[in-house]
């Protein structure tokens, strides 16, 4: 789990970083504030607002060559996955599902929102678990705290 936290978050750092020059597209505006918290600075666009699928991607894709897709990864977040990714790519531009697919297969999360609490999760487990291995070694060599 330790690694895959640590995937998790080198895949979320490159991902902020792409993403202060392409635009990231999410769910709803929950998944907006949970990359807010993570400190992406760059456009991030919410589908959720009230208009129509195809009104909304046309809106953010305007003045845009590349979307970077980033639903939630239940059922109903990898059907609007692809039906944007074809309304996009018809559009002939670019919808980048890479960072989707990996944080996908870390196999943390079901919802982009809850990226930060996985994160801060594992981080904090993993610390416990050097604490536990560091008390134990030093018990092992007899020295007790």
């Amino acid at each position: 789990m330790a690694q895959a936290i640590d995937d998790l978050i080198r895949v979320m750092d490159l991902l902020a970083e792409r993403n202060e020059s392409v635009p990231v597209v999410v769910e709803g505006r929950n998944d907006v504030s949970g990359l807010r918290s993570l400190d992406f600075t760059g456009e991030i666009y919410a589908l959720n607002q009230g208009k129509s699928l195809i009104q909304r991607v046309e809106e953010i894709s305007a003045c845009r060559n590349e979307l970077i897709l980033l639903p939630d990864f239940d059922h109903k977040g990898v059907e609007l996955k692809d039906t944007v990714k074809r309304y996009v790519e018809g559009m002939g531009k670019t919808a980048n599902i890479y960072y989707w697919s990996r944080i996908r297969s870390f196999n943390l999360v079901k919802c982009i929102e809850d990226i930060p609490k996985a994160i801060e999760r594992g981080i904090y487990s993993a610390a416990m678990g050097k604490a536990i291995k560091s008390y134990a070694i030093l018990q092992g060599i007899g020295i007790k705290r």
